[in-house]
């Protein structure tokens, strides 16, 4: 989702814009999320809510691009949704359809999608990223990594990110679990998928 909103906003001056996704289908993170419903927003988000270093860099994006700048783009596109609890906005039929407006958005503004393709190598030459993929070499003067996390291998979460800042020296914190599927063998628990409780848990050592 943050790779193809950066697509579309970068798009915006004209750029020639290009993304590369390693899924076979754009959007697989997206059409998971939410129970199958996509919570996109929250209208109580600010920069408080944001565990960071720099507490100032949530303040400056947040205000350039508020939650209600993407209800505005969700409601453009005629698509129904409701709040659930605390200020969480879910689509009220199914993930896809914010799916499909990402990609009209790209698609209006020119930016070419390549899905199935997987980067390789990356390297610097000067002021031009070389761009190696099973789909061949790509060059440009800007590149984003918009890699997500690695909570969920299933959906093409891999390290990617993390090895391409190590490979440009950028400092990495240390990672660890935060928010992780939870996966059950069997079908005993087939029925309970998509069901959420408010609960409190509490761990020794």
């Amino acid at each position: 989702a943050g790779g193809m909103m950066c697509a579309i906003e970068a798009a915006k001056p004209g750029r020639t814009v290009l993304v590369l996704d390693h899924p076979a289908a754009p959007g697989e993170k997206i059409r998971i999320s939410g129970g199958g419903r996509c919570n996109f927003t929250n209208l109580n988000v600010g920069a408080e809510n944001f565990v960071s270093r720099n507490p100032h860099f949530a303040k400056s994006a947040l205000a350039r691009y508020t939650p209600q700048h993407f209800i505005e783009l969700v409601r453009r596109h005629k698509i129904p949704y409701y709040e659930k609890k605390l200020g969480q906005l879910f689509c009220r039929e199914s993930s896809k359809q914010i799916v499909a407006m990402l990609m009209a958005e790209c698609e209006a503004g020119r930016v070419q999608v390549r899905s199935a393709c997987s980067v390789e190598k990356v390297e610097k030459d000067g002021e031009t990223f070389h761009v190696s993929t099973n789909q061949g070499e790509f060059e440009s003067g800007n590149l984003v990594v918009a890699t997500g996390g690695l909570s969920f291998a299933k959906v093409g979460a891999t390290d990617l990110g993390y090895r391409i800042a190590r490979q440009f020296g950028l400092k990495i914190i240390e990672t660890r679990p935060s928010l992780v599927p939870l996966v059950f063998a069997g079908e005993a628990f087939r029925e309970l998928a998509g069901v959420s409780v408010d609960s409190l848990v509490t761990a020794n050592g």
